[in-house]
């Protein structure tokens, strides 16, 4: 019984957060339980302060007006935070993915236990302004995907990330989740981008992570599961890998390959970052790299398409210039079609919001929030109720 009722609450805030207020008839319909059960869930939902009834509508003809029921604008908010190679960044969002504020440090830890306790420090600060009693979970990510077999991270930045929920764990009683960004990425379009529910995201930088959503779900279930493809081989790549293959995804298509490239023939310094293949004072040199990495891209990205049959597909990432996005979109375009048959729906997604990171990684409380409702509104109240004890 408490699993049924927490599966009816989810269907009913998922349903809300997507498609905004709705009256307890319309969710009937659009979820396809009874009107009976969704009343009761939604009183209880109301008396936990889960949801609120907005002013009624006018009648639309004869019969009650509606009383739309939506999420609170202020009383339930999720917090994400992000760890970069230069910087840690904190926001806290309200469940339409609204600031309410954020803040972004420079990186100063010179250690994973140094830059985790940073993350920490600054995820308490944002919880203490907006009041810990209203935040109902904690997301965050790291921008570096490549943590299995044994590798050790190749930044401080990099952490390993059981040791950042842990760490996390150690100072903060909110629900916690850990993902790596392209996963993050994904919730976000799908909760507040108005994503559609059959959606590949491939997230390009240092590495080139994938992340599908079907139906309401993110596929590839827990942290690091699914995702990477550092060893799909590039057609037409000669780029040796390190895992003794040629032409891998991670030695052709990745910021750290390129920017391994840029520096092995002059292009850039010795102790380049990931950032100066974009700078401001572009050169003709670093053009033809990221040319050459959009077209390998173009050549990869419809390989894993084929393979996942998604309905769209996003493409993320700093890639260049706005001719040189267009001109991987158009070769994907090409490819796929080659590939499979059909024409591809594919776009670029441009971020343009200085809270880029943790937005997204706000997502992530966010959808775990919505997967048991009922679970997390229990165990808020628990955590209050202890807070006011002690």
């Amino acid at each position: 019984m408490v699993r049924q009722r927490n599966a009816t609450a989810s269907a009913i805030m998922r349903t809300i957060v997507r498609q905004g207020p709705l009256g307890r008839k319309e969710l009937a319909a659009v979820t396809g339980v009874s009107f009976t059960t969704i009343t009761k869930t939604v009183t209880e939902l109301l008396e936990l302060g889960a949801l609120t009834e907005v002013p009624p509508s006018a009648p639309r003809g004869a019969g009650r007006p509606v009383t739309p029921l939506d999420v609170p604008a202020v009383g339930r908010l999720v917090v994400g935070g992000h760890l970069h190679p230069e910087s840690t960044s904190c926001g806290a969002y309200t469940m339409r993915g609204d600031v309410v504020t954020w803040r972004s440090a420079p990186a100063s830890g010179g250690t994973q236990r140094e830059r985790i306790e940073e993350a920490a420090e600054l995820v308490e600060e944002i919880v203490a302004e907006v009041g810990s009693a209203a935040v109902i979970g904690i997301g965050m990510t790291t921008p570096w995907a490549e943590l299995h077999h044994g590798q050790p991270p190749p930044l401080v930045a990099d952490v390993d990330p059981h040791a950042l929920y842990t760490g996390l764990r150690g100072h903060l009683s909110h629900p916690v989740r850990v993902e790596p960004n392209v996963r993050a990425q994904a919730l976000e379009h799908y909760w507040w981008a108005q994503g559609g529910d059959d959606v590949l995201t491939v997230l390009v930088g240092r590495s080139v992570g994938v992340a599908l959503m079907r139906g309401d779900d993110l596929v590839w279930d827990g942290p690091g599961a699914g995702g990477l493809v550092s060893h799909l081989i590039v057609p037409g790549s000669t780029f040796p890998c390190e895992c003794g293959q040629i032409g891998c995804v991670k030695a052709t298509c990745t910021d750290d390959a390129l920017l391994r490239r840029a520096v092995d023939s002059g292009l850039l310094p010795p102790g380049s970052l990931q950032r100066d293949l974009y700078p401001k004072d572009d050169t003709e040199g670093l053009r033809q790299l990221r040319q050459a990495r959009a077209e390998e891209l173009g050549r990869v990205v419809p390989l894993i398409m084929s393979l996942v049959a998604p309905t769209e597909t996003t493409v993320r990432g700093r890639l260049g210039t706005p001719e040189e996005i267009e001109s991987c979109i158009d070769m994907i375009r090409v490819r796929y079609r080659e590939l499979v048959g059909r024409e591809a729906k594919v776009r670029f997604y441009d971020r343009r919001r200085p809270d880029y990171w943790p937005h997204a990684s706000a997502a992530l409380a966010l959808d775990s929030y919505l997967a048991s409702p009922l679970w997390h509104e229990g165990d808020r109240a628990l955590r209050d109720r202890a807070v006011a004890v002690g």
